[in-house]
């Protein structure tokens, strides 16, 4: 976060008062190609499961590889004798998944409020994601 420029001492040249403000756009990741959806689970399916709702948050690098994946807190998964399988299946299937990496974009707003460019940084960001297995063994 940037600190507040200090304002000048009284009597000092008025020509550093037009402090410049800088304005920060973040974009989050966005998909690169399909998203592999997990499998369901064999023995989960077998032993007929039912439906799961396994939520997850996910952390995706600066060069937009996933790179940790785990149970959410902002929302609760309801447990039940498969849940690792679940979990497990969810791991492998984002894993593979690719992202254009989220970015802030840095502008200087000038006296007139244009906006003059000053660069883009690439950084990690995470996001929440929520799949449904159906009993019948499709997964949205």
């Amino acid at each position: 976060m940037l600190e507040p420029i200090a304002a000048p001492e009284a009597g000092t040249d008025k020509q550093g008062e037009a402090s410049k403000k800088i304005v920060e756009n973040e974009i989050p990741p966005s998909s690169i190609g399909e998203l592999t959806r997990p499998a369901y689970p064999a023995e989960a399916l077998a032993a007929r499961a039912g439906k799961c709702v396994v939520f997850v948050t996910i952390t995706i690098d600066a060069r937009g590889i996933v790179t940790e994946v785990s149970p959410t807190w902002q929302r609760l998964s309801i447990p039940n004798r498969f849940s690792d399988e679940f979990l497990d299946a969810v791991k492998v299937a984002v894993r593979s998944w690719r992202f254009e990496p989220a970015r802030v974009v840095s502008w200087e707003k000038t006296g007139n409020d244009d906006l003059k460019y000053l660069g883009t940084e690439t950084v990690s960001a995470r996001t929440d994601v929520k799949f449904t297995f159906e009993a019948s063994g499709a997964v949205r």
